[in-house]
């Protein structure tokens, strides 16, 4: 298989495991017959195409800021609150499904105030109604090429040409 074949259904089989009952089955659904009839003409072997995943997860862990004070232990914050869970379930969309890699492997822990309880990180899963099992979603986190990073890497700051700094001796 591909590495393009494997990536993919790697995602198709995150976004199995994580989507909402309906969505999921659609997702498998459809992954299930692609496989079974391989000549869909799409060109990549029957895996269905997936929507190109974010280049970088700042902009979709952030909306799970809400959840700081619940995945931090604060112990004034004994459950998430709305917004929290609005947050977490943003994150369960094909086109971000990667990104909870960072939930799932504790990166998210780089953006909190405080380390993040990974006995909380569990509970947020079923109490913000998400029945996916975590550790399915971390074996396949862990399977993944190319998970994006939280943040993309800062530009080199550029050197001057070497005509450039003669002119300034």
């Amino acid at each position: 298989m591909a590495l393009g074949n494997k990536r993919t259904t790697l995602l198709v089989a995150m976004a199995a495991l994580i989507l909402q009952p309906s969505a999921a089955s659609r997702v498998g659904g459809g992954l299930a017959r692609a496989i079974a009839d391989p000549g869909n003409g799409d060109g990549d072997g029957g895996i269905p195409q997936l929507p190109p995943q974010p280049r970088e997860c700042r902009p979709w862990l952030a909306r799970m800021m809400p959840c700081a004070g619940f995945l931090t232990n604060n112990s004034t914050v004994y459950a998430p609150d709305a917004t929290c869970c609005d947050g977490f379930g943003s994150m369960f969309t094909l086109d971000t499904v990667t990104c909870l890699c960072h939930v799932v492997d504790g990166d998210i822990g780089k953006l909190l105030p405080a380390p993040m309880s990974r006995m909380r990180m569990v509970e947020l899963f079923s109490v913000c109604g998400h029945a996916g099992r975590v550790d399915l979603l971390a074996a396949a986190c862990s399977l993944m090429d190319g998970v994006p990073p939280i943040d993309l890497p800062s530009p080199s700051p550029l050197m001057p040409s070497p005509s450039a700094r003669r002119l300034g001796d």
